[in-house]
This record gives C-alpha cells, sequence and structure tokens, in this order.
C-alpha cells in the first residue's frame, strides 16, 4: 500500500493521460462509470511502478524516494489490475513491462484523441456468401482499422448483404438474389446520403464473390471520398500496412486484336488461357493484367498498390476500347477484395465499355458467366 500523498497535479495529469481508463495491457476498463448501473463514481487505483517504499514491489533504496510522486511512475489501474502486479503476481510484472504498458496505453490515447473532429468515417460492410463460407465482417475490427486516420461516425455500421442467404454462387438464383439485394439495400442506405452532396467520407469492408464486389464498386463509384479497405492474411488484420514487397502490374497486349476482347486478372492467382478457350474456343483475344511477382492471394498490403491498380486498370480500359469501341468486355478476376471494388469504382458508365464478369466455380467446372454490367 502506498505511503506516498500523490499531489494533486499529478492525480489529475495521470487521469488525463490515461483517459480514465486502466493502463493494463488489454483491460482498458473505464474506471469512472459503474459496469451495471452506468453510474459515476472513482474505481481507480494509482498505483507506482517502483514503490515508494524500498521493501515494497519493485522498491528500490535510492530510486523509491525519488519516484514516490513522479508521474513518469504512476499508473492508473483498476482494482483487479492493482492486485495482479503489487500482490498477486509482482514477479511477473517488472518495471520494465509495466512502463511499456504505461508507455503504449498512454500513445494510443494521444493518437486517438488527436484526431481532428472532421476525421469521421461511415463503416460500410458488404458481405455476401462465398461457396459455403458466410462472410466474416465486423464492425469491431473494422473499427480497429480506421484508427488513427478517422474515426468511426456512427457505433452502427452500414450494412449491406442477405443474411443467411439460401443459395449458393453456383446458382444463376444466387447472382439473381444477391444482385438484387445489393441493388435495393444501396439505394435505400448509402444512395440518398450520396445524392445530398455532402462530403461525407465512408470506408468500406468488403467479402464477397468477386463479380459482386465488382458490382459494389461501381455503384460506390470513384466521384464519391470513399476509402477501400483489404483483408490481410498474415497479419491478420484490415489495416493497410506501411510497406510491401517490391511489385508492379504488367499489362499484357494479345498479338491478335480482332477477336472477342477477353480481359484477365491474373494477381491472386494465375488463370491460364486454356480456361478461357473452354469458353471461347479460338475466338477470344487474350489482354492480362498480372504482378511481376508469383500471384498471391496476399501481395496487396499497402494503399499504394492498389492506387497503382487503379491507374494501371484506367490505362488498360482506355487501351482495350481504342481498339474495339464500345462492345462487350468480358472480364476474368483472379484479385483481392479492394481491387475487385476498386475495379468497379473505376469503371466510368458513360465512356468505358459493358462488362460482362466471370466467376469460377469448381461446381460449374471453372468460369462461367454472372453478372453484366452495362
Amino acid at each position: 500500500m502506498s505511503v506516498t500523498s500523490i499531489s494533486t497535479k499529478n492525480k489529475n495529469l495521470l487521469w488525463a493521460i490515461s483517459a480514465g481508463r486502466c493502463e493494463y495491457e488489454g483491460c482498458n476498463k473505464e474506471l469512472h462509470t459503474d459496469i451495471l448501473t452506468k453510474k459515476k463514481y472513482n474505481s481507480a487505483y494509482i498505483a507506482h511502478i517502483v514503490a515508494d517504499e524500498p521493501d515494497g514491489p519493485r522498491g528500490d533504496a535510492l530510486r523509491s524516494k525519488i519516484l514516490a510522486d513522479n508521474i513518469e511512475n504512476l499508473m492508473l489501474l483498476c482494482d483487479e489490475c492493482h492486485r495482479r502486479i503489487d500482490i498477486n503476481d509482482v514477479a511477473g510484472h517488472p518495471e520494465s513491462r509495466l512502463l511499456a504498458m504505461k508507455r503504449q496505453h498512454e500513445e494510443r490515447i494521444n493518437r486517438i484523441t488527436a484526431i481532428a473532429p472532421d476525421m469521421t468515417s461511415e463503416i460500410i460492410l458488404y458481405g455476401a456468401n462465398v461457396g459455403i463460407n458466410n462472410s466474416p465482417l465486423s464492425y469491431h475490427k473494422a473499427s480497429e482499422a480506421l484508427l488513427y486516420d478517422y474515426y468511426p461516425a456512427s457505433i452502427h455500421p452500414i450494412e449491406l448483404g442477405l443474411k443467411n442467404a439460401p443459395f449458393t454462387d453456383d446458382t444463376d438464383a444466387y447472382w439473381v438474389a444477391e444482385e438484387t439485394n445489393l441493388l435495393i439495400q444501396f439505394n435505400q442506405k448509402i444512395k440518398p446520403r450520396l445524392m445530398q452532396g455532402n462530403a461525407d467520407h465512408y470506408s468500406v469492408f468488403a467479402i464477397a464473390p468477386q463479380p459482386l464486389l465488382i458490382k459494389f464498386g461501381v455503384l460506390l463509384n470513384d466521384l464519391n471520398n470513399v476509402k477501400v479497405y483489404q483483408k490481410h492474411r498474415e497479419p491478420s488484420t484490415w489495416k493497410w500496412q506501411s510497406t510491401s514487397p517490391n511489385i508492379e502490374y504488367i499489362f499484357r497486349e494479345p498479338a491478335d486484336k480482332t477477336k472477342v476482347p477477353v480481359l484477365v486478372f491474373s494477381l491472386s492467382a494465375t488463370i491460364t488461357h486454356d480456361r478461357i478457350q473452354k469458353i471461347f474456343g479460338d475466338n477470344a483475344s487474350v489482354w492480362e493484367i498480372t504482378t511481376s511477382g508469383t500471384p498471391d492471394n496476399d501481395f496487396l498490403k499497402t494503399e499504394t498498390l492498389l492506387s497503382d491498380f487503379r491507374r494501371t486498370v484506367r490505362h488498360v480500359f482506355d487501351k482495350i476500347k481504342s481498339h474495339y469501341g464500345c462492345t462487350e468486355l468480358h472480364i476474368f478476376p483472379a484479385m483481392p477484395v479492394s481491387a475487385s471494388v476498386e475495379l468497379g469504382r473505376v469503371w466510368m458508365p458513360k465512356v468505358d465499355m459493358p462488362m460482362v464478369i466471370y466467376d469460377a466455380n469448381k461446381e460449374k467446372n471453372d468460369f462461367y458467366k454472372t453478372i453484366t454490367i452495362n
């Protein structure tokens, strides 16, 4: 038990820099509100990292008195965490570990509270069954990915997608139902906001078959203030990473440009030309966007790579249209979810070629036609 009378100045400062929450890693408990009754009261303990007596937890013959009322040596804790570090597991909580906890908690609070008031973003969750698997979308995980550039504009996301859909993506009924539902929900929940002409920011988190993601991107278009996120496998997060392997997009043109135009995206997997021939025979001119590395489903780590993808697609759309005019362009995608959404966003309805989008499904013995975007 502390014998030091901590100054009012440092008590107030500690409450401020900790945001009134327990600083123990993983706890973050609010210490000014009863969790059940929601009444306001002070349940905090101010703990010493180096005890204020030499014989206390982590005490030191010289430093205990010096640090007794030093803000760098004080932590705001709940009762349970206070007992953990000072009574139940003193050996497991050396000074270095507690200092790291304090620093990480206070830096996080500082970053969050430093976000400008106008940096709010509406979270959009769009999910549809992929095969037999449900779409694993979480408002909590999406909120974490926003920080520290934005913070959620609402405690509830804008949710699109059918709940417990009875269809699988190897049936025509699936594509009709999912596309119709997407249009209805978009028109009800998002389009009225966009039509108001405000400057709201939207953060998109989506997991669905690629044709639906492309359609979703078309609805959003690139005139609105939208940021699209990517679900990474390693590390498992939606947050954009700061670095990625040195990857460039490669555009390959066909030697013969007189046949049916086909655009292949070999980004997350390789799409061989024999798979296109199953549908068109020898009557396809295959244009392709791939990467300088081996196609991989977890390569798209940074926003810069996604921005490069948008520029590449814009160039390729213009290039193909210069040869074919406004005939249909057949799209065979194997790419990350964020790239699928952005493909739809960069497509311009008044100038670009109509898209016929295919999806790979083993139940259909490979690619088959799903959605047409005119």
